[in-house]
Parts: structure tokens; C-alpha cells; sequence
């Protein structure tokens, strides 16, 4: 009976698995394909006599084509493989991070006032791709929940003293939107599962951009009141953390 029942629990974790990876999976493409068709888009309006527009267009279009080939990869491994890729850590400065997720959403956004604001140096040993894909999930969360024209400020920070003194650097995303629900604000706030599940449904950006967040050692902050905007602050450590969940 109890064997019976083990096997129940573990069928469900399963089917509750598979259902989680493919969801990442689908926001993930969307979100490349999103961007990829936005660099695709800049020949047709009349700036493909940039050659160094171009070349930057040709790279982002590889990058995200790189990203989508990598997320099938991770969702569909070998049966003894995990799905999380392990890190690959090396010096990323976080205002360069922040420029491209900007450039990125400023294609498909042409309208949006999108602040950038940087203060000292923010240079940090982390994994640059999926970095970059949490930053870009947390902006896209931002334009998709504010009216149209509201302004976005993306501000960088560093170094700054975190706990026990370790240095650290902050990027923010603050909008004059409407505000984040308690339930998202639980979302990224309320201390996470053992078994580390994202959870499924709407705002899966968000749980994205925490669970990268915390594969690196860091932590995400709200700050957000109805009719007054929302700021979300992500904290990373400057030194490597070496994970492989």
C-alpha cells in the first residue's frame, strides 16, 4: 500500500516536472524569438546602411538563436543529465548587461522612455547569458504590467557593502505603473521550496529572474505601493558562486 502510494507521489512529481519544464521552455523561446524579430526588423526600416548597426543586429539575432538551441537542450536532456545547466562563470560588467537588455526592449518598445543610470563600477563573476535573460525577463515585466509610455529607469550600482561586508552590485527596474499584486511581491520574496520549483502561471518572468538571481548567491527586493510604481533591486555578489542545481 505504501509502495503503491510512492509511486503515486512520484508520477505526480513527474507530471508536475514536465509541465514546469515546458512552460520555462515557452517563455524562454517567445522572449528570443520576440527579440530576434524586433534585430530581424531594422533592414525594413531603413537602417541597414549602419554597418555597425548591423553587425550588432547579425550578433543578437546569433545570441538568441544560441539561447533557444541551449533551453531545448536543458528541458530535454539525457535521462542522467539535469535540466539546470551547471554556471558558466566569468567577469561580466552589469552595465553592460543592462545596455543590451535596454536596446533589446527598446526594439520593441520604440515609444517607452527607458532611463539608464549608473553609479561606480559593477563588475561581477557570473554567468553572462543567463544573467542577461533575467535582466531582459525582469525589464519585459515592467512594459508589459505599465501603460504604454509610462517611463522605465534601469539604474546600476556598485560596488556597495552587502551583508558580513562582501561587496556586492545592485541593478534596479523602476516604473510609475499601477503596482505589484501581493501575490507577486510573495512571489519573489517568500522563501523558496526545498526542492526549488518555479511556479507555474502567470509571472513567470519573475520566478526566472529569482531563481537565476539565486543560482549566483544573490537576493531580490520590492519595494512597490498601488498607484505609486515598483522598484525590484536585484543584489549579486561580485565573487563567483559555484552551483550545479
Amino acid at each position: 500500500m505504501d509502495e503503491h502510494c510512492g509511486d503515486g507521489r512520484r508520477h505526480g512529481e513527474d507530471a508536475y516536472e514536465r509541465q514546469q519544464r515546458l512552460e520555462v521552455l515557452l517563455h524562454e523561446l517567445r522572449t528570443s524569438l520576440t527579440t530576434i524579430r524586433g534585430w530581424a526588423e531594422l533592414p525594413l526600416q531603413g537602417l541597414s546602411d549602419d554597418p555597425e548597426l548591423m553587425v550588432r543586429a547579425l550578433r543578437r539575432i546569433q545570441d538568441e538563436a544560441d539561447h533557444m538551441h541551449q533551453a531545448v537542450q536543458q528541458v530535454f536532456p539525457r535521462a542522467d543529465v539535469s535540466w539546470v545547466r551547471p554556471l558558466d562563470a566569468e567577469p561580466v560588467d552589469l552595465r553592460d548587461v543592462a545596455d543590451e537588455a535596454v536596446a533589446d526592449l527598446g526594439l520593441l518598445d520604440p515609444e517607452r522612455p527607458i532611463a539608464r543610470e549608473n553609479s561606480g563600477r559593477a563588475t561581477l563573476v557570473a554567468d553572462n547569458r543567463m544573467l542577461r535573460h533575467a535582466i531582459r525577463n525582469l525589464l519585459g515585466n515592467a512594459l508589459r504590467h505599465t501603460p504604454a509610455g509610462s517611463p522605465v529607469t534601469v539604474a546600476v550600482r556598485g560596488p556597495v557593502a552587502g551583508s558580513g561586508g562582501q561587496p556586492h552590485v545592485e541593478l534596479s527596474v523602476s516604473d510609475q505603473g499601477p503596482g505589484m499584486s501581493p501575490h507577486d511581491i510573495a512571489r519573489l520574496t517568500a522563501p523558496r521550496s526545498a526542492d526549488g520549483r518555479i511556479e507555474l502561471g502567470g509571472g513567470l518572468g519573475l520566478s526566472i529572474v529569482r531563481r537565476v538571481v539565486e543560482r549566483h548567491g544573490g537576493e531580490v527586493s520590492v519595494r512597490s505601493a498601488p498607484d505609486r510604481g515598483t522598484t525590484v533591486t536585484v543584489t549579486l555578489p561580485t565573487v563567483s558562486v559555484s552551483s550545479g542545481n
